[in-house]
């Protein structure tokens, strides 16, 4: 690692500074993979450290009117894509947990885009919608999204229920073609976390893949309680 690169993991604004003046080379330095300084600066996780948080904004601000783009791509090995374009904003929320950061890359019109993946990971309520605020998509159009899966997924049942209020597809499906329904079920969560996909219309007898419902599914499993759910004018 470049000495560079060493002081802005320190957040040491002195010696990058100085760095800048002597070779301005360094606004351009970057990994082969795309990972700059910027990128380096947001995965320092700061905690609660509010002189971190203000050194580091320090030294974003420093970098950005030296011409560094706040959208710069670092491009991370990903098995299920060539590459997972990863921003500094990215780093900031995901890696640095750096919210003073975040707010500002957002306040300057950095692209929002690719980081709802973590702010789900975390159940992050209150990023989701400051991340919306500035622009982030809830919902792929296309139909190929798994945000609602993915959230059932992890088990993050309060970015589940606030992805569907803000227009996410109850019926987007995983790679195997499970929707939410279908992992709910399956896994035996609890009622109350089926009733909320039936209440933003999640429908039982859509099929997966392999052929299977989430009714079937419940009728395989003894699941007296769910298959109450999907029929209760039987239990009337």
């Amino acid at each position: 690692m470049n000495n560079f690169i060493k002081a802005i993991k320190r957040l040491d604004f002195g010696t990058v500074e100085a760095l800048l003046h002597k070779e301005p080379k360094w606004i351009s330095w970057a990994e082969d993979s795309g990972k700059n300084a910027l990128h380096y600066l947001c995965g320092v996780a700061i905690g609660n450290d509010k002189q971190l948080a203000a050194d580091s904004l320090r030294l974003l601000k420093l970098l950005l009117d030296s011409g560094m783009d706040y959208n710069s791509i670092h491009q991370i090995a990903d098995p299920n894509c060539d590459f997972f374009p990863a921003t500094p904003l990215w780093y900031a929320y995901a890696k640095g947990r750096n919210e003073t950061l975040y707010r500002y890359l957002l306040e300057q019109k950095a692209s929002p885009e690719n980081c709802l993946w973590a702010i789900i990971w975390n159940d992050d309520v209150e990023a989701a919608e400051l991340f919306k605020k500035h622009g982030a998509k809830i919902s792929d159009s296309s139909g190929v999204d798994t945000f609602v899966p993915g959230a059932f997924h992890w088990r993050r049942f309060r970015i589940a229920k606030w992805l569907l209020e803000n227009g996410a597809d109850v019926h987007a499906i995983d790679p195997e073609g499970n929707t939410a329904l279908h992992i709910a079920v399956n896994r035996k969560f609890k009622l109350e976390h089926i009733a909320l996909l039936l209440r933003f219309g999640a429908n039982p007898h859509r099929e997966n893949k392999a052929g299977i419902s989430p009714r079937a599914l419940a009728q395989s499993g003894n699941r007296k309680g769910v298959q109450a759910l999907f029929n209760p004018a039987a239990t009337t």
